[in-house]
């Protein structure tokens, strides 16, 4: 098979992003991932499947969608538009009668070749601003035969390239991503693996172990660039797990880059618009001049003496 055919399902391709990375970015969203952080700001990744997407902040209340809609998915009450996600076939036909666009099928299936004709559209803006490509999801790992061929071909052109990953995979498919990678944000969400299991639903171990893999790595073939991302969220994040995933990271080789992030709710609404509940919905928006984010900066600066500390998604060089 060519590989160039090779199939992954996307649910976003966002060209002109300057974060998660150098410069300006296409960013590509892969659907589907292992963990159930409850922080969550992508919902629309965590399915592997399409799914319908309603904003129904946008709706004119026209019923075309009613009218159309084949298993009675959409109804209309007093108080507006109840939509039954749970009972929709997802053929499509409300999408394309909704007037002021308010609803779409987020996930279809991209071909290695299509992805990488998007990211061909932007090339000069990538070349001008030294940008790049980012994969992030979901989990770009669950599906790391296409992530490799794709980030190979934008090798062969002389893009930069990079990934977000949570780590959590085999290390042969995380070995075939990151030789092709120029940069691996890999987060560390939580230090203590039964916490971590409590907050993602799964354990840290492999992750752990992942992260010593691909330092080793790094060292070895002198890329890609890793940058540890820590979430510090009020609550959650604890003193003493701070200090032991700094301690962690100070001793790995390469001394990655350790990148801190405030918690931030901007995903919330993503959630009412895939029919889910937001289960952070009390906690509190960080900033990165926030003391908190100052005084775990101050922890991770005192116990990863060999690394440095950054604040937020922004501004990364590499």
């Amino acid at each position: 098979m060519d590989k160039a055919e090779l199939k992954a399902t996307i649910f976003d391709i966002e060209p002109y992003r300057n974060e998660d990375g150098p410069g300006m970015r296409t960013m590509v969203f892969f659907k589907g991932c292992p963990l159930r952080c409850l922080w969550c700001s992508n919902p629309f990744g965590l399915s592997r499947d399409p799914q319908l997407i309603v904003n129904v902040n946008k709706c004119a209340g026209c019923r075309k969608c009613a009218e159309v809609c084949e298993a009675s998915v959409n109804c209309f009450k007093e108080d507006g538009l109840h939509v039954d996600f749970k009972n929709c076939a997802l053929c499509g036909k409300c999408t394309l009668v909704c007037i002021p666009d308010a609803r779409r099928i987020s996930g279809r299936e991209y071909t290695v070749s299509e992805v990488f004709e998007e990211v061909q559209k932007n090339e000069l803006f990538h070349r001008r601003n030294s940008g790049g490509i980012t994969l992030s999801g979901g989990e770009v790992l669950y599906q790391s035969e296409f992530a490799s061929e794709l980030l190979r071909l934008c090798k062969t052109h002389f893009i930069h390239t990079t990934i977000e990953t949570s780590g959590f995979a085999k290390w042969e498919a995380y070995e075939s991503v990151a030789k092709y990678c120029d940069l691996v944000f890999n987060d560390l969400k939580i230090f203590d693996t039964d916490r971590h299991k409590k907050y993602t639903g799964v354990g840290n171990q492999q992750i752990l172990q992942n992260i010593q893999n691909l330092c080793a790595f790094a060292e070895k073939h002198r890329k890609p660039k890793v940058i540890i991302r820590r979430l510090v969220i009020d609550g959650v994040t604890t003193d003493e797990d701070v200090i032991a995933g700094a301690k962690f990271i100070n001793d790995l080789p390469t001394h990655p880059e350790i990148n801190l992030l405030p918690f931030h709710n901007f995903g919330e609404t993503k959630y009412a618009m895939a029919g889910k509940e937001y289960p952070f919905e009390d906690k509190k928006l960080l900033l990165a001049r926030d003391s908190l984010m100052q005084h775990v900066r101050d922890l991770v600066v005192e116990y990863a003496p060999n690394c440095v500390v950054s604040l937020g998604g922004g501004n990364i060089n590499a």
